[in-house]
């Protein structure tokens, strides 16, 4: 996901996945691109959920959502999912990003997570 623009602002473009950056609070440039990975479960499957924030609908709860979270106090890196067939999520924006199992999910992760779920339909694909 990351571009040139995020890269430029300190966004999520460079590093690994395991970075967590401060978020920007108060931008005027909009909140862009949210992306939410879902692997595991049965079979593996990986589900991709993306928004363009600032295109939504829910412009403005969303995005507030987004950049209210506490993304630079998110232990990044998680511990996979306990269990078999558990999930695991990697959840990237303009302001970090951050992974969870499923069982360890902190509940704000969640509702963003359950809000996503009702703005856009997932694509599948390939993991790796």
């Amino acid at each position: 996901m990351g571009s040139e623009a995020d890269a430029a602002d300190g966004g999520p473009a460079g590093g690994d996945r395991g970075d967590v950056s401060e978020p920007a609070h108060g931008r005027d440039d909009g909140y862009g691109r949210l992306l939410v990975e879902r692997t595991g479960g049965i079979g593996g499957m990986l589900l991709v959920w993306e928004v363009d924030i600032d295109a939504s609908s829910r412009r403005e709860d969303l995005g507030r959502t987004v950049a209210e979270l506490p993304w630079s106090q998110a232990e990044s890196g998680a511990a996979p999912p306990a269990g078999a067939d558990r999930f695991a999520y990697f959840i990237e924006s303009r302001y970090g990003s951050v992974r969870f199992g499923e069982g360890q999910m902190p509940q704000e992760w969640q509702r963003l997570i359950d809000e996503v779920r009702e703005v856009t339909e997932p694509q599948r694909r390939r993991p790796g």
